[in-house]
């Protein structure tokens, strides 16, 4: 099985209240980052200052400790509060932000600035969006949007001081790789409006995933209190290293919250940086849920896992080491024998190591467990941007449903689970070319992806529509399904 399969037995969404609940309607910014232009520069980058201190977890003033002193929440508190900023819109209090690069680059949550996208006042793509961003001694100074991605819940803004050449006190970029559970944090927000509130707590668990409308991204649980107005505030660990971003709640929960890790937070900023378009994570790999565990995995107590049959050459997993014959059993030190024993549950948890790879950004890390020769190994992959024909292969599986062949727009199988597959005759596309999507013509991999990519844009996060498709099927006839159903996933 290939990373290119989707989940056919995903879990349902859980109820949610996003710490400023806003509602992402109005002008889109869209899936894949959109760059706004800002002093006459191109769209096609952050400044070039952003990279730098925001992605290699380095800052010009990191936080300074006595060596062998155990680490003070009052001490940290006090090294990171010149970096944590409240935002405000035309309607008052949006959320919470913190200041990533000493140029004046603010990261927070896409949903915190969207009500902003709403503005009469705000053009096309975004262009116009501004705030004000409060410091904790009450200064204020205007910001504008650089750049948002609805998909990772992530906006990153720009200060603009009269005097351009001003700095400012960045936060630390930590490893939240390095995160354990149990480990005491903290966050910095403006809960109903209390700004510069810190609220203190512990790691309760790490890779949570179907927690936001983008389900598999994977999140750090929080107990520390979360509330409306702290959204898109810092969680920092004592050493006051910034390890991830405060995104959301459960609804009716008490102390149950949760955060983009730092990790994937930089790997993303580097993406913004770099002006590259989003693109799914790929490592290289083949994998078989029909071949059962070696007795070496039972012995070591697994009873879940899958067999590599295949490594790319020049991809992240044999760079990394992974070899065919290995028995992948552990996804970031999680193990998923909860799925159960046999070809089914093998299955499960291909489709939950394709999701974990799909979702991961390139550049990240994704840390895997395999049995080799009757030892546990542990490998660390950097995870590389799919290929253009990859990426159609994976829009035409989660906006669509449809599973293609490797070289040409023509439907191999339909995705278990997918919505057109309760069309009456949709066993009738089995075999068929798509020859039209969204009104425009469709002649190779390249036309379609090109089609899939602005319908990815296009769509509000979680939202479900349909859109017309035309196909060539099998025995020739030529059909036009006007109600196509279409999902994100």
């Amino acid at each position: 099985m290939r990373e290119r399969e989707v989940d056919s037995e995903r879990a349902p969404a859980q109820p949610l209240w996003m710490a400023m609940g806003a509602a992402l309607v109005g002008v889109l910014l869209g899936g894949a980052a959109v760059f706004l232009g800002l002093t006459g520069r191109p769209p096609s980058a952050l400044p070039s200052a952003a990279p730098a201190a925001c992605c290699d977890g380095a800052s010009e003033s990191p936080p300074m400790r006595v060596e062998g002193a155990t680490p003070s929440l009052v001490d940290a508190v006090a090294r990171t509060r010149e970096a944590v900023v409240t935002l405000r819109g035309g309607q008052g209090l949006l959320g919470t932000g913190v200041i990533v690069d000493p140029a004046g680059l603010v990261l927070t949550n896409f949903h915190v600035i969207a009500p902003q996208l709403r503005d009469p006042g705000v053009g096309l793509g975004g262009a116009g969006v501004s705030l004000v961003v409060r410091f904790a001694n009450g200064r204020e100074l205007p910001a504008i949007l650089l750049v948002g991605d609805r998909e990772q819940d992530l906006a990153v803004l720009r200060l603009r001081p009269a005097d351009t050449a001003e700095t400012f006190r960045a936060a630390r970029l930590g490893r939240s790789s390095e995160l354990a559970v149990g480990q005491p944090i903290f966050v910095v927000g403006a809960p109903l409006g209390l700004e510069q509130t810190v609220s203190s707590g512990i790691v309760a668990a790490l890779d949570r995933t179907h927690i936001l409308a983008n389900r598999r991204l994977s999140l750090v649980q929080i107990d520390a209190s979360i509330n409306f107005g702290s959204s898109g505030g810092p969680l920092f660990n004592l050493e006051g290293e910034l390890v991830g971003i405060t995104t959301a709640m459960i609804e009716r929960a008490q102390g149950i919250g949760f955060a983009i890790p730092s990790d994937h937070i930089r790997a993303i900023l580097k993406t913004f940086g770099q002006g590259d378009v989003r693109r799914s994570g790929q490592i290289g790999v083949e994998a078989s849920a029909d071949i059962d565990l070696s007795e070496a995995a039972y012995r070591l107590g697994y009873r879940n896992g899958v067999v590599v049959t295949e490594v790319v050459a020049g991809l992240p997993a044999e760079r990394a080491g992974l070899r065919a014959g290995d028995v992948l059993v552990e996804i970031r030190g999680r193990r998923f024998d909860a799925f159960g024993e046999g070809p089914e549950a093998r299955r499960r948890f291909a489709q939950n190591f394709v999701d974990t790879v799909r979702a991961t950004v390139p550049g990240e890390r994704l840390e895997v467990t395999v049995i080799r020769e009757g030892a546990r190994v542990q490998l660390a992959l950097e995870v590389a941007a799919a290929s253009a024909e990859h990426q159609v292969t994976v829009d035409a599986e989660e906006l669509l449903g449809l599973v293609l062949e490797a070289d040409a727009p023509v439907v191999r199988e339909l995705r278990a689970g997918a919505e057109i597959s309760g069309w009456t005759s949709a066993e009738r596309l089995r075999g068929a070319r798509i020859t039209q999507i969204i009104g425009r013509p469709v002649t190779s991999l390249a036309d379609l992806g090109a089609a899939l990519a602005d319908l990815r844009q296009h769509l509000h996060l979680g939202a479900r529509a349909t859109i017309a498709v035309g196909f060539a099927l099998a025995d020739g006839t030529e059909i036009l399904v006007q109600d196509f159903p279409i999902a994100r996933a």
